[in-house]
């Protein structure tokens, strides 16, 4: 029974790796700089293309060129995608054990393969290798940040290339005593070489998934986060205020609004520079964050501004929890900082009909309660 050329399946595997590495280059260049493992892997791909490119040459090629070489590159290639994984994990990579294991396993192929011609002991070694790192390249992928489907289906892909592993050693026995050639060209080695050819494209398509749900969060967290303290700004804010507006009216329960101001900012800028005064800024957004719950929105207005949005919470509480920010920024300090303190608006809205036009209109109540903390003294706390 006749089959499809070897060399075939491996000439595919080295075009389509070669595609997937120009791909992963382009990310790698395009990408932010927190979002690691991109080159790495090109790289892999690279040298596994290499491999399968040198490996569809056998009997071309010197056997030290096209079986020694190409099990090199292609354990390099293997360690790579595990470094890879490592960085993009946020993990230093560790190259020196596996690389003496890597030699070590190439003088063993090469001592097979010109010492005593034993085609099933590569077999063997090789799909020990390929077992250990697909494993571990599972264990990394499983556990890749964010967990969603790019995760998944890397993670199956590498214990995908971990089972064809198994399966080539489970049925190693049944090549007998067939040489080179004869197994390159039945049944188990052509569906093997076919899985690898699959299993490259895979990988990379897994991989490009990981890292473009990992920048689909930056950029989502980029458009609605404040750049400087990390807080929502003012755009995302109104998205999730609409929200508790909604359902403070639906269940008519009341919904608080505090707005601050640091007193004196721009004299803490002209005194300190306005380096210590975006220093003073994230102090005061940290500080305030503390001691907020769960459901409570903190966001940055702009300069110094800021407003919190607390579902389901009276005048009284609100009081409560504006004192609370008020007596924290004003007597327990950073002393790399210098000393400031804040003057805080409330205003409630009690969940019914006409008691604000809108989350802008209750806005509003509280600032004009802040702009009375200011004429009234500041560091203190009006409603």
């Amino acid at each position: 029974m006749e089959f499809i050329d070897p060399r075939t399946f491996l000439l595919v595997a080295n075009l389509l790796g070669l595609l997937c590495a120009l791909v992963l280059w382009v990310q790698a260049k395009s990408f932010p700089a927190d979002i690691e493992g991109l080159r790495d892997w090109a790289l892999a791909v690279v040298l596994i293309s290499c491999a399968s490119g040198l490996a569809s040459l056998r009997g071309i090629l010197h056997d030290g060129v096209a079986i020694v070489l190409a099990s090199g590159l292609l354990l390099c290639g293997e360690l790579l995608l595990i470094v890879g994984l490592q960085r993009y994990n946020g993990r230093p990579p560790v190259w020196r054990p596996t690389l003496d294991v890597i030699g070590a396993v190439l003088l063993l192929i090469a001592f097979l393969t010109f010492g005593t011609h034993n085609y099933q002991g590569r077999i063997f070694i090789m799909s020990l290798a390929h077992a250990g790192f697909f494993s571990f390249g599972a264990w990394l992928a499983w556990r890749a940040a964010p967990q969603g489907f790019g995760s998944r289906f890397l993670a199956v892909t590498f214990l995908l290339g971990v089972a064809v592993a198994v399966w080539r050693l489970a049925t190693l026995s049944m090549a007998g005593g067939q040489s080179d050639d004869a197994f390159d060209r039945n049944l188990i080695q052509q569906a093997y070489l076919g899985v690898f050819s699959l299993g490259v494209l895979g990988l990379s398509i897994g991989f490009i998934l990981l890292a473009n749900e990992r920048l689909r969060l930056e950029l989502e967290f980029m458009a609605t986060r404040d750049p400087m303290t990390g807080m929502l700004n003012r755009r995302a804010f109104f998205a999730r205020a609409a929200i508790e507006w909604a359902r403070a009216e639906r269940a008519r329960r009341p919904l608080a609004v505090i707005t601050s101001d640091i007193d004196f900012f721009k004299k803490v800028n002209d005194t300190y520079g306005h380096h210590v005064g975006d220093l003073v800024i994230k102090d005061f957004a940290r500080r305030t964050a503390h001691l907020l719950r769960v459901p409570d929105i903190l966001a940055r207005f702009g300069g110094e501004e800021f407003v919190i949005l607390l579902p389901e919470t009276d005048l009284a509480n609100a009081r409560h929890v504006a004192e609370r920010i008020r007596q924290e920024v004003a007597t327990h300090r950073d002393q790399s900082l210098p000393r400031y303190t804040a003057s805080l608006g409330v205003a409630v809205a009690q969940g019914a009909p006409g008691d604000a036009a809108d989350i802008e209109a209750l806005i509003a109540q509280a600032d004009a309660a802040l702009y009375r903390a200011k004429q009234g003294g500041r560091n203190r706390v009006e409603s």
